[in-house]
This record gives C-alpha cells, sequence and structure tokens, in this order.
C-alpha cells in the first residue's frame, strides 16, 4: 500500500490491511486489467499527453507481465500491475493513473470478465441444450406419466418432457443475452466519479476495449453494479431450471417409479446400504442453487442504500461473478451428462399411467366431443368412476362404468364409440394443440428450438468476432506506435 500512502498516511494495520485488500481474489482480473492499462496509455499518447518514448516504455512494461503472482502487501490487482510497470519503466510507470482511477478501471475489467465468463456461461448451455433435444428425439414416442401436484396427472412422453426444460433453457440463454448490451458498455475515462482533466478520448478507449459504447454519466460508471445483479439474475434463473429438473430425475429413477435409470458415473452408493445408488450429481446440482440464491442476494443486498459514489462494499461483489459462473457451468455439465446417458423403461411409464388413471382427461373430452355432453357433466361422469378404479381395471371393465355413469346424469354413451381409450400411444398421436406430446408437435418444437439455438450461436460468434476486432486493433496500434 505504500505506493499510494507515500506521506499522507501512516502505515496501515497489518489486519486492516488483510481485511479491506482483494488480491487474493483478483487474479481473473489480471489480463483484463493490463488490457484496459494499454488502452489508457495509447489514448494519452494519442491526445498528446505522453511522449512516444514514455507510452512505448510503459506499454512494453506492461508486456513483460506474465503468469504474476499477485502480492497480498498491496490493496489489489491494480496496484500490484502499476508497481510491476514501475519496476520495468521506472518513474514513467508512475504515468498509468493520469486521467484514470481504479474506480472506472475496475469496473471496467469486471465488464470485460463478466462478458467473458457470461460466453463461456452459454456456450455450456448450448451443448447441455443440444443433447436434451438429441436425446428428445430418441424418445419422441416413450410415454411418461406427466405429474401435477406431485400425482399422476396426464400422459406424456420423455421427449416432450425434455424439450420443455430445454425451452426452458433457451428462454435462459436470450435472458443472459439481454444483460450483455448493459454489461458491454465502458466507464473509461469517468475516473473516480467526476472525470478528468486530462482530455482523452472515452469513446477510443472503449473500442480498443471492445465496447459497444460508453456509460454517459460518470458517477453512474463508477459506482454502478447493476450490470453483476442482472448477470447473476438471469445464471440463477438457468439454475433454478437445472434443480427442477434434477427433482424430476431424480424421483423419475427412484424405486418408486423406475420410469428412467440414471447413469452409474453420475450415481453413488451408500457407505453402510449395499443396495443403494443416489443420484448424488443431481443432488448437488439442487444444493449449489441455494449457492446461487446466496450470491445473487449478497449482491443486492450489499448495493442496498449505499451512496453515490464509488464505496468499497462494491468490491464484495467481484468475485460472485466467477464464482457462480463456474457454479452454473458445473450445473449444466452435470445435468447434461446425466441425460446424455439415462434409460427408458416403458414398462414401468405405461404402468404409472394407468395406476395414475392418466387418460381421464382425454375420455372426458372424448365423451363431450363424440355425445355432444357439456364438457363439466362429462368431467363429473369420468370423476364418479374414479374412485372406483381398481389397480386391476381394463379397457373392457371401464366402459360399462362409464355407460353407466352417464345414465345417472341423464346421458347415453354408446361404448363402442370409445375403443381404445386406454391405447397411450394412439391418445398422443390425437392430440390436436400445438405444444402437446403428440409426435408432430414434439417434432416441431425441436425443429424451432434448433433454429433458436443456431440463432444464439450465432450471436455469440458475431460478438466473439467484435471483441476479437478490438483485441487485433490494440495490439496493431502498439505494434504501429512502437515502429515510429
Amino acid at each position: 500500500m505504500d505506493l499510494l500512502r507515500g506521506k499522507r498516511l501512516s502505515k496501515m494495520d497489518k489486519r486492516a490491511e488483510q481485511f479491506t485488500s482483494s488480491v487474493t481474489e483478483d487474479n481473473p482480473l489480471i489480463k483484463a486489467t493490463q488490457t484496459i492499462n494499454k488502452a489508457h496509455i495509447l489514448a494519452l499518447y494519442e491526445a498528446g499527453i505522453l511522449s512516444r518514448d514514455k507510452a512505448v516504455k510503459i506499454l512494453r512494461a506492461l508486456e513483460k507481465i506474465s503468469d504474476i503472482k499477485l502480492d497480498t502487501s498491496l490493496e489489489d490487482v491494480h496496484m500490484n500491475i502499476e508497481a510491476l510497470v514501475s519496476k520495468v519503466a521506472g518513474k514513467d510507470g508512475g504515468y498509468m493513473n493520469l486521467g484514470k482511477s481504479r474506480n472506472d478501471q475496475v469496473s471496467a475489467a469486471l465488464r470485460i470478465r463478466a462478458r467473458e465468463e457470461l460466453l463461456s456461461v452459454l456456450d455450456e448451455v448450448m451443448n447441455t441444450i443440444k443433447i436434451m433435444l438429441d436425446r428428445s428425439e430418441e424418445f419422441e414416442d416413450s410415454p411418461l406419466p406427466g405429474y401435477t401436484h406431485m400425482q399422476v396427472a396426464q400422459p406424456v412422453t420423455l421427449s416432450h418432457f425434455l424439450l420443455c426444460y430445454a425451452e426452458a433453457l433457451i428462454r435462459g440463454c436470450q435472458r443472459v443475452i439481454d444483460c450483455y448490451k448493459r454489461i458491454n458498455i465502458s466507464p473509461m475515462g469517468a475516473a473516480a466519479l467526476a472525470g478528468s482533466i486530462v482530455p482523452i478520448s472515452r469513446e477510443s478507449v472503449a473500442t480498443l476495449l471492445g465496447f459497444d459504447g460508453i456509460i454517459q454519466n460518470s458517477m453512474d460508471a463508477v459506482s454502478s453494479r447493476d450490470f453483476l445483479v442482472e448477470l447473476l439474475s438471469s445464471y440463477l434463473m438457468i439454475q433454478l431450471d437445472l434443480s427442477r429438473i434434477s427433482e424430476d430425475l431424480i424421483f423419475y429413477s427412484s424405486i418408486e417409479a423406475s420410469y428412467i435409470t440414471i447413469p452409474d458415473s453420475y450415481s453413488s452408493t451408500s457407505s453402510i446400504m449395499p443396495q443403494k445408488k443416489n443420484a448424488v450429481a443431481l443432488e448437488m446440482v439442487r444444493a449449489k442453487t441455494a449457492s446461487i440464491i446466496g450470491m445473487f442476494t449478497a449482491a443486492v443486498t450489499t448495493l442496498k442504500s449505499l451512496p453515490q459514489s464509488y464505496n468499497l462494499d462494491v468490491q464484495e461483489i467481484n468475485s460472485l461473478i466467477w464464482k457462480s459462473s463456474q457454479t452454473v457451468k458445473d450445473s449444466l455439465a452435470m445435468v447434461a451428462g446425466v441425460v446424455a446417458g439415462i434409460s427408458f423403461n416403458e414398462e414401468k411409464a405405461l404402468e404409472g399411467l394407468k395406476y395414475g388413471f392418466a387418460v381421464a382427461t382425454d375420455i372426458a373430452e372424448s365423451l363431450s366431443l363424440t355425445f355432444d355432453i357439456p364438457f363439466r357433466d362429462a368431467h363429473h361422469i369420468v370423476g364418479g368412476i374414479a374412485s372406483r378404479l381398481t389397480k386391476e381395471y381394463s379397457e373392457q371393465s371401464l366402459i360399462p362404468m362409464i355407460e353407466s355413469e352417464a345414465k345417472n346424469y341423464g346421458y347415453k354413451v354408446e361404448g363402442s364409440k370409445l375403443k381404445n381409450i386406454m391405447d397411450i400411444h394412439a391418445l398422443l398421436v390425437k392430440k390436436k394443440t400445438e405444444g402437446s406430446p403428440n409426435p408432430v408437435h414434439t417434432r416441431r418444437m425441436r425443429n424451432s428450438m434448433r433454429e433458436a439455438v443456431q440463432g444464439i450461436r450465432k450471436w455469440m460468434n458475431d460478438v466473439q468476432k467484435s471483441v476479437r476486432a478490438s483485441e487485433h486493433l490494440l495490439e496493431n496500434k502498439i505494434r504501429e506506435l512502437e515502429r515510429r
């Protein structure tokens, strides 16, 4: 800290120094901070503030910094880099902070890292969605009990189930993408909070750093962390969907259901009960969701009631981005691995559909459409026989019960027109509404989702090209300056 304190302040208490330092969590910001300083030095040169010799000396010193180990006696990554540059460039290294502050610099570094993490998370989500779409194609005709209130409700398919979560994850991607335009704006030039008398071009620095523009107000530029909260919120929505599918898959694989089998490679056993096969990877996805909720809560609570402008409180939010990114990526990998390896037990699924009388709604709708019975009466007719069914009922025993119950309500039902009412595959094919588990509709959904995934991939490629172009521009400007 001596680099900053000079003769202004006496030596800081050692414990207070460690308590306020972010060095141990700043490693992910090293590269971004170096890049920002390069762009800033170029801006100072182009503004006529720095001579070519001084600018080149500082830029070369910045380029020599590689695989650095941050010194915990210094306050943060920013002071570490300034100290290292000054060792190489001497007193000229002291020009690095002319016209900028750690306040605008850390905000810029966080935005650069956030966009990198954002793209990395999106890539993992894309891989998970692809596996869901591919496997849904295999299970297009695989009946599965659909649940409401944790009770068997209506027949769906395993394909329909997987597409449900694929669509939810696509929305999650869209939320993350929408965050990008508010992340990828530059705070550089805002300095501490009030800008600077140094006439550097904020727009030029933004271009060199791959930003799409600048944050207009200098106070907002250094103090806002809403972009991190928004990204955390988007991550949380993805993680919530992963937690829900984990819970479903755990239940579907239980002894009680046994609709699917989870791969051994994502399972464990008991230390005492030799018969157990526990879906531990999915259990941890559920548990990790609490961690993301905690990070989001920590971020918004930190920002609550903070006065303008910059306060060190916001430092606590910084590391949440890479921690949450890694947690979401790991969780996605677990779900993707399980979905890729599950096997399906159709016999058990059909058994579950029968015991849950899952065809009840389809029968009620058929009664209404075939015999012109008001749906509410048809609902009562089918409901009246539901409680009298045994596990051994069949179509042959069911039809007379329907005829009898309908008669009680004053309706004549011809059982011959209700053939195949327990044929799950036939009932699924009869589904008319778009988005239902009818294989025709699931194929349409899958194709639509594949198109959405292609669109997201294209957006990611365009963003990466744009960022790479700015990196090349920065390096070319440095090489050109060195050749002069």
